[in-house]
């Protein structure tokens, strides 16, 4: 396994060449519960009902926001994802979007979701990815990202054959809390709040054990 992260460009390609397979045929999820307890932490932070959804991967934390009654425009890199979003929930907005360089107006959303997308923003585009995302929350709006972090002091690290693919390589990146904490703060954000994920499957993984890989739940407004 390597430990040289790809680049966005390539994260987006190995996104793109897997989608299907990580959809599967059916709609899912692989720890229902830990996700809804996210999605419910969430709504019960939120003020107001405008959500953006950035790296929705097949939709479904999208179309379950949507059935609690929020407007929710759900967004991924890679446009295999957004064509399953279509097919599966076509009562939801859809479309691609980079979550390093957002092309949607400002102030146009109270909320922002992220669940397990921020993990492949690569670190040297981290500050301008919050920074631009800070500018289509409306004054006190809302930010939700789950990070990674490490207690073994790992920073960034890729996995190869992702989904099966040997040909793809995806990278992930890693913060402290307070690193993460800075990196809010310094792009504008208020009232930050960092808290252990909820326990999951994921504990166990061995790619996540071996480097001391655990999740964090992270709550940041816009100042």
């Amino acid at each position: 396994m390597s430990e040289t992260p790809p680049t966005n460009t390539e994260n987006q390609s190995g996104w793109q060449r897997i989608a299907r397979e990580y959809a599967g045929e059916e709609e899912g999820e692989d720890d229902p519960l830990m996700r809804e307890m996210v999605r419910m932490v969430f709504r019960d932070r939120l003020e107001g009902k405008r959500v953006l959804e950035v790296g929705c991967g097949p939709g479904t934390d999208a179309a379950r926001l949507a059935k609690c009654g929020l407007d929710v425009t759900a967004t991924d890199f890679a446009p295999e994802f957004v064509e399953i979003v279509r097919e599966r929930h076509p009562h939801l907005t859809a479309r691609v979007m980079d979550m390093t360089a957002p092309d949607l107006p400002p102030e146009s959303f109270d909320g922002i979701y992220g669940f397990a997308t921020f993990v492949h923003v690569p670190r040297d585009l981290a500050a301008q990815t919050v920074t631009a995302l800070r500018e289509l929350l409306v004054p006190g709006g809302l930010l939700a990202l789950t990070l990674l972090a490490s207690s073994k002091g790992v920073r960034d690290y890729a996995i190869d054959n992702w989904a099966g693919d040997p040909d793809c390589s995806m990278g992930f990146t890693c913060y402290e809390e307070d690193e993460a904490e800075e990196l809010l703060s310094a792009a504008g954000y208020e009232r930050i709040e960092v808290m252990p994920m909820p326990p999951s499957i994921y504990d166990t993984l061995p790619r996540l054990v071996e480097r001391g890989v655990y999740g964090l739940l992270v709550f940041a407004r816009r100042g």
